[in-house]
């Protein structure tokens, strides 16, 4: 009776650490693959477990037995990919031999979900769990826990949903801790939901930070934006002053809408529109100018013809939404004949001002540009070209 000796890398440590391609298959070929593998991360348990199998092979060789040693590797995106090529790394083994039975060597649970793959090609004689002895004091503790967090498996699978969980129910319990305040008008909250809420906050913000790589990522994304600055200057600046305005404009067009017009919800919706179209219009122009003044400053050639157009195009575009808003007002009610002679005023103007855009465009738009401009440059309007 012959039974072969089999070890699992699911994750496939041995690929990506060690670069070593599965199946093995012989002793030698084994021995060596876990030398490398722990002579590379000597703290993988992968490499101890097949130590552990190429163990057992020795023992079983001295009772006499028939046996033969392999391993065989998965993929680092474990489940349904990592068992496809271990189911075929497996069949390969099979075929190079005839084995009457198998037993498996792992060196934790989650090798054991592969069993059934197992069984459907071979008989199991028996699973042999391969477990690391460390120290338990504090110091091992510790390290262990450090080690954990910093593992990209145990992050995914552990640290990362404990954290959406606790900052799920921290911010949960905090809602309603501020919701039965303000019901009850109480000016006294139990230290015992307030030190829950707020631990389960910091542990949940902790985890998914650390899960997430938040901290990399925001400083990533300020040596972007620095560098971006650096590079663009008075570009950024006019970037930055355009968003400032269409979270104001957002703010205020919501507050004048709030404190002057109470009809409807419709009517405030269309007036929230008429005055939020004018900030955004202050956003295009801003941003129009800074790249004129940009291209002006660094001595590029730049076709002002482009964004005299662009400026005058949305300005006709602004009056003309802002004329037909206020005329759906007249239309259903919400404000009298006086006031819509204006808007009317403003919808021709901008018409007029809509032709000459286009007139100016005509005219100048063939005009060569540099052709080592930037695209900082190009206005919006035109979009890729």
């Amino acid at each position: 009776m012959r039974t072969l000796i089999l070890n699992i890398d699911r994750d496939n440590d041995f690929g990506d650490k060690a670069g070593i391609v599965g199946p093995l298959v012989g002793y030698t070929e084994c021995y060596n693959a876990a030398m490398k593998l722990v002579s590379i991360d000597p703290e993988d348990s992968d490499s101890n477990a097949l130590f552990g199998a190429a163990k057992h092979y020795e023992d079983l060789i001295k009772r006499g037995e028939d046996v033969e040693l392999a391993l065989v590797t998965g993929d680092q995106n474990v489940g349904e990919k990592s068992d496809e090529i271990i189911g075929k790394q497996l069949d390969e083994v099979l075929s190079m031999g005839k084995y009457d039975n198998l037993i498996l060597v792992t060196d934790g649970a989650e090798d054991d979900f592969v069993i059934p793959l197992i069984t459907s090609r071979i008989k199991i004689r028996y699973v042999k769990h391969i477990i690391v002895r460390h120290n338990q004091d504090i110091e091992s503790l510790y390290y262990y826990i450090v080690r954990a967090l910093n593992d990209k498996k145990v992050v995914n699978k552990i640290i990362i949903p404990f954290g959406l969980v606790f900052l799920t129910y921290g911010i949960v319990s905090l809602v309603l801790l501020i919701y039965s305040t303000l019901i009850t008008k109480a000016t006294y909250i139990a230290p015992s939901a307030g030190a829950v809420t707020f631990v389960t906050i910091v542990l949940g913000s902790y985890f998914v930070e650390k899960g997430f790589s938040l901290g990399k990522v925001f400083l990533n994304t300020l040596r972007e934006i620095r560098k971006y600055a650096e590079d663009t200057r008075i570009s950024f600046v006019s970037y930055v002053i355009s968003t400032s305005l269409i979270f104001a404009g957002f703010a205020s067009s919501y507050v004048a809408t709030y404190k002057g017009y109470s009809h409807s919800i419709l009517d405030a919706a269309l007036v929230f529109i008429s005055f939020y179209i004018w900030w955004l219009y202050g956003a295009i122009a801003s941003r129009e100018t800074g790249k004129a003044v940009e291209a002006y400053m660094n001595n590029r050639k730049y076709n002002p013809a482009k964004i005299i157009y662009s400026l005058l195009f949305f300005l006709s575009l602004g009056f003309v939404i802002y004329g037909m808003i206020n005329y759906i007002r007249y239309v259903l009610g919400f404000i009298t004949f006086r006031y819509i002679v204006f808007n009317v005023i403003l919808i021709v103007l901008g018409i007029v001002i809509a032709v000459l855009s286009f007139a100016i465009h005509r005219t100048y738009a063939a005009e060569p540009e540099a052709s080592g401009a930037s695209p900082i440059e190009q206005s919006i309007f035109e979009g890729k070209q």
